[in-house]
């Protein structure tokens, strides 16, 4: 399964996970973000502590001064499945 987003792409970090997940691995600090995604990696198979794969996976950069303050002039990479993402 390929996802709903391509490269280049811009979409926001939801505050919950729709559907609702048990992964938990979305960064308290990207939520209610925009950013943009950088890289796809589609479904990622998890046998080990699941027992269905993930939705797919993106790669997501974001401007710190939409993250940490108006002045910052870095960039942060988060990696995040597809049920936290919406259109933004």
């Amino acid at each position: 399964m390929t996802g709903r987003f391509a490269v280049g792409d811009r979409v926001r970090v939801r505050r919950t996970a729709e559907p609702e997940t048990i992964n938990p691995r979305t960064p308290s600090y990207a939520k209610g973000v925009a950013g943009t995604i950088i890289a796809t990696y589609g479904v990622i198979a998890n046998p080990l502590d699941h027992h269905q794969p993930y939705l797919p996976l993106y790669t997501l950069r974001f401007l710190g001064s939409d993250i940490a303050s108006p002045d910052a002039s870095h960039v942060v990479i988060a990696e995040i499945h597809e049920e936290w993402l919406e259109p933004a």
